[in-house]
């Protein structure tokens, strides 16, 4: 299970190329770059989820709070704030802010209503929002927006989101919500400015194009030429204006991630990821300016459809909890991440479904060394031995429901995307050497335009890797997906919504009490309970973290809002760069000054 990395070693040798140390960078005009086919699709920050939109949308429009670089939850239009004993009624005070056309003409200011009218904007089914669940968090929203489903005209007043006047927002809460801070930097909570949306001919259309939009963030879009360029221009009547060290943002269309290498060498991006082989290539030349990232919060791990449509020895094996198990202790996660991170492989292997540094305890335990949950991120979890114990135990049990071996799981990668290519084929390998041929057996398909349709509409698979980023400070935010009827295992909508098809109503319970608590402590222990139970019984494999990778980069990475969930980690508003690229040692020495303010 470790023959990838000396592959990787050897095409790594015929690969050349290094930053020269006479390119330039403009500090005050940062060049990024998106994949062609990942240009934005909307610019409505109420709408979208897509990571695409998000990194425009972050740098455009501005919430009710930030994150600043220490990972603090800060106002960004809010002044101030204040809630009662239970956290069920918040209050927030505006700051003067204004909106501006792409012109960055002003054409209004940022009151309390633009709150309220976004809120019904999101919870009106016919704007198509993929944020509108969320919102259920204020009291009588989800009421509010199935009697809209239902055909029905109710009044907004039963939603718990007020103007109480031209700068104060009141929101009341369905149940305790201690965690709303968080909750608030996401942008399916963001104001809209609502004279600009109703000058529209249609209020869907807001954010279709740049100036269809309306910006109160520290950019605005000066010009745009699809799957080519974005040029973002500084808003000169930006709130904040003076902790934006930028005067333009542009990004940069490219075919792929290897050739971003190539156009920082000559000083056209000022960031570049470096692909597993120039990695390699780079560490080996001792390359002084080689970065690696900080690991991220997306989880990634493996999802078993337990309702396939192609087989119903697979339905019962996946359903099977001694079979499951065998996966999750038989899976070498070091074999497989060294695809990914050759040079350090283990900083990047994750045992939780929760990310670690997501949150702590008020004395400053992680939420992933937590009781119950220490025994997945602390250890090992590839322990042959054991696995091979449970194989043993499946293969009695499912053979007296007469299940034949080997059990033929299904695993799908985009077809042309080589690196995901060779992940599943190390998936299959690692699968079929552990446990045996004779026990499993991993098919590899490719599908060409969207897993969904090709893949898990047609209940057409078995096994599927996907990653889960939380959008807000709170374990809810990640283990309600993971519910009966969450969105990645979801019970009853078997080939339309989730990975997997467990119905887990132990879990259920485990979760929704723990969401009654408010103190956040006492909240942190339920949640790890919960998870916990997860975890023991092998519903979900975790494997690997994001983030981890290498890159080579101008920024100052210790200016950036140091938060990994919501929208803050897009924002370029406070990041400073440098002339040149920063070097290992230079961002050792920036990494020791940011610990001194912490």
């Amino acid at each position: 299970m470790r023959k990838s990395l000396g592959i990787l070693l050897a095409i790594g040798l015929f690969l050349t190329g290094c930053t020269s140390k006479e390119v330039t960078y403009d500090p005050k005009n940062f060049n990024d770059y998106f994949l062609i086919g990942r240009d934005y699709q909307t610019l409505n920050q109420l709408t979208s989820m897509s990571a695409a939109d998000l990194k425009i949308i972050a740098n455009i429009a501005d919430g009710m709070t930030e994150t600043d670089s220490y990972g603090n939850k800060i106002g960004a239009l809010a002044e101030s704030w204040e809630h009662n004993d239970d956290f069920t009624v918040w209050t927030f005070k505006l700051k003067e802010a204004t909106w501006s056309n792409q012109q960055g003409e002003v054409i209004a200011p940022v009151t309390a209503q633009d709150f309220v009218y976004a809120a019904s904007y999101v919870l009106d089914p016919e704007m198509a929002s993929s944020n509108a669940e969320y919102l259920f968090l204020f009291e009588g929203a989800k009421d509010y927006y199935e009697a809209k489903l239902n055909g029905q005209n109710p009044s907004f007043d039963m939603v718990g989101v007020k103007a109480l006047d031209e700068k104060t927002v009141q929101y009341t809460m369905a149940s305790g919500c201690p965690y709303l801070l968080s909750v608030l930097s996401c942008n399916g909570f963001y104001p809209i400015c609502e004279s600009f949306v109703k000058s529209l001919d249609n209020p869907a259309s807001y954010g279709s194009l740049p100036e269809k939009t309306a910006y109160n963030g520290a950019f605005i879009i000066e010009n745009h030429i699809l799957d080519n360029e974005l040029l973002m221009v500084k808003n000169e009547n930006y709130w904040d204006k003076d902790k934006v060290n930028f005067d333009t943002i542009t990004f940069k269309a490219v075919k792929d991630e290897e050739s971003v290498f190539e156009l920082f060498n000559r000083g056209e991006v000022s960031v570049a990821p470096l692909v597993s082989t120039q990695v390699i290539t780079q560490f080996k030349k001792e390359n002084p300016y080689l970065i690696q990232k900080d690991t991220e919060m997306m989880t990634y791990g493996i999802f078993f459809n337990n309702q396939t449509l192609y087989s119903e020895d697979v339905n019962k094996a996946l359903s099977n909890e001694a079979f499951r198990q065998s996966i999750f202790y038989g899976f070498d996660r070091l074999a497989l991440t060294e695809l990914i991170n050759p040079v350090n492989p283990k900083s990047i292997v994750n045992g939780t479904f929760c990310p670690t540094n997501f949150v702590k305890t008020s004395d400053g335990v992680d939420y992933t060394a937590l009781e119950g949950l220490k025994q997945f991120s602390e250890s090992d979890l590839f322990q042959l031995d054991k696995a091979l114990t449970f194989k043993q135990q499946a293969q009695n049990e499912l053979s007296k429901e007469g299940v034949t071996f080997p059990i033929c799981l299904k695993i799908w990668s985009k077809s042309g995307d080589v690196s995901q290519a060779e992940r599943m084929a190390m998936v299959k390998d690692i699968l079929e050497s552990n446990l045996g041929e004779d026990y499993i057996n991993v098919e590899l398909y490719e599908y060409t335009s969207s897993f969904r349709e090709e893949a898990l509409a047609k209940g057409d698979y078995a096994i599927h890797i996907s990653g889960w980023n939380p959008d807000y400070a709170d374990p809810i935010n990640c283990l309600t997906v993971m519910k009966s009827d969450g969105t990645l295992n979801n019970f009853e909508k078997s080939t339309s919504q989730g990975s997997s098809h467990f119905k887990l109503e132990a879990f259920d319970r485990l979760v929704e009490e723990a969401d009654q608590i408010v103190d956040l402590d006492e909240r942190y222990k339920a949640f790890a309970k919960a998870e916990t139970y997860l975890l023991e019984h092998a519903y979900y494999v975790p494997l690997y973290i994001s983030g981890g990778t290498y890159e080579l980069t101008t920024l100052n990475e210790f200016t950036r809002m140091h938060s990994q969930v919501g929208i803050d980690h897009f924002k370029y508003k406070g990041m400073q760069a440098f002339e040149t690229p920063v070097t290992t040692s230079q961002y050792e020495a920036l990494q020791k000054e940011w610990e001194k303010g912490q």
